[in-house]
Formats: C-alpha cells, sequence, structure tokens
C-alpha cells in the first residue's frame, strides 16, 4: 500500500504543473462562455476523463512502442526534457489572462475531445512525464499508483475548471498569471532534471544529489 501510495504521489506532483489546469481556466471560460453551467461542467468532465483515459492508456503501451521502435530510456528523457522545458517555458512567458480580453473562440461547439482533451491536458508533455514514469517503475503496484495519480491529477482539473469563473473573480486575471509563471518555474526544474538524467544515463554518469 505504502508504494502504491507513493507512486501516486509521484505522479501528483509531476502532472499537475505540467497538467496546468489553472492557467487553462481563462481558455476554459471564453471557450464555454455560451453554455451554460450545466453544458460548461459536461464539457470539463468529459474532457478530463477522455485526457486521463489517453494517459492512462499511454503509461501501460507506452514502453511497448518504445520497445518496439527501439527507442532508448535515455534518449525518451532527453528529448521529453526539451519537450516539457518548451511547454515551461511557454507557461513562465505567456499570459493565460489574455485569453479573456479576446472575442473569438471555439464557443459553442464541442470542445471535450480537441483541443481540451487533446492537446490542452493529455499534450505531449504530460505524456512524455507518463513515458518517464512508465520505464522508471515496472511493479504492479506502481502501474497502479500512478494510475490513480493520473485520475487524481484529472479529477482536481475537473473541479478547477467547472469553476473558471469563480476561481477568476477570486484571485483574478493577474493571480493566475502568478499562479501560472510559478508552475512554469516548476515545470523547467522538471524538465532540465529529465534532460541530466537522459544524458547521465546515456554516457554512464553519476549525478551526485
Amino acid at each position: 500500500m505504502e508504494e502504491l501510495l507513493q507512486a501516486a504521489g509521484i505522479a501528483v506532483v509531476a502532472l499537475f504543473p505540467v497538467i496546468d489546469p489553472i492557467g487553462g481556466t481563462p481558455w476554459f471560460a471564453v471557450a464555454t462562455r455560451d453554455l451554460d453551467p450545466r453544458a460548461r461542467r459536461s464539457e470539463a468532465f468529459r474532457g478530463a476523463w477522455i485526457a486521463a483515459v489517453i494517459l492512462i492508456l499511454f503509461l501501460f503501451a507506452g514502453s511497448f512502442v518504445l520497445d518496439f521502435f527501439g527507442v532508448s530510456l535515455p534518449a525518451v528523457e532527453f528529448v521529453g526534457g526539451l519537450v516539457i522545458g518548451w511547454v515551461g517555458w511557454q507557461m513562465l512567458m505567456e499570459s493565460p489572462s489574455q485569453e479573456l480580453d479576446q472575442a473569438d473562440g471555439p464557443a459553442g461547439r464541442d470542445i471535450s475531445l480537441t483541443p481540451l482533451a487533446f492537446p490542452l491536458l493529455a499534450g505531449p508533455g504530460a505524456l512524455a512525464i507518463v513515458l518517464g514514469l512508465s520505464n522508471r517503475h515496472d511493479s504492479a503496484a506502481d502501474y497502479i499508483g500512478f494510475s490513480l495519480g493520473i485520475l487524481v491529477v484529472l479529477a482536481i482539473t475537473f473541479a478547477i475548471l467547472t469553476r473558471a469563473g469563480e476561481l477568476i473573480a477570486r484571485i483574478g486575471p493577474r493571480g493566475i498569471d502568478v499562479i501560472n509563471g510559478i508552475l512554469g518555474l516548476i515545470v523547467l526544474a522538471i524538465a532540465a532534471e529529465l534532460v541530466f538524467h537522459g544524458i547521465s544515463d546515456y554516457f554512464g554518469l553519476t549525478i551526485v544529489e
């Protein structure tokens, strides 16, 4: 049980800043501005569970795909770190609250599958994190724990998105930007860690922590 809970905690800590539901609230508010609360909740729910399915499938199938193409874990960590670093840089430099000032948007159409579930929630950064987790651990408890962590993160994401308007009203657009910037720094640190591990594993080096 302890191993399972530890794996779930690792998944939550690694995935939450990358998925960044708080930074996505301005976009979601704009995209669903013409929907009533029930329809908005339905869009958030479908997007969250579809993203969870995508990530869990990738968790279990990712290693088989890598073996099929003969891709090594150090290569995945290095490239995944670059992808996650790009995501973190965007989070750090861009202002999510600018979405609130845009009149144009996908309002009125189904956004649950795309772009909400993919690529906004289960995007390249989240997929890279999941792939790294699956290749670092191989016990059944780890995989169950990672799956549980994915479900927890997407449940939190659903709760945040359904209250996007309330969240923006409480902490304000500037508050959204500040939180998004802090999460961006965390994502960049995760990216650097992946790149360092990829290089060290490839060359057989030892990183002193």
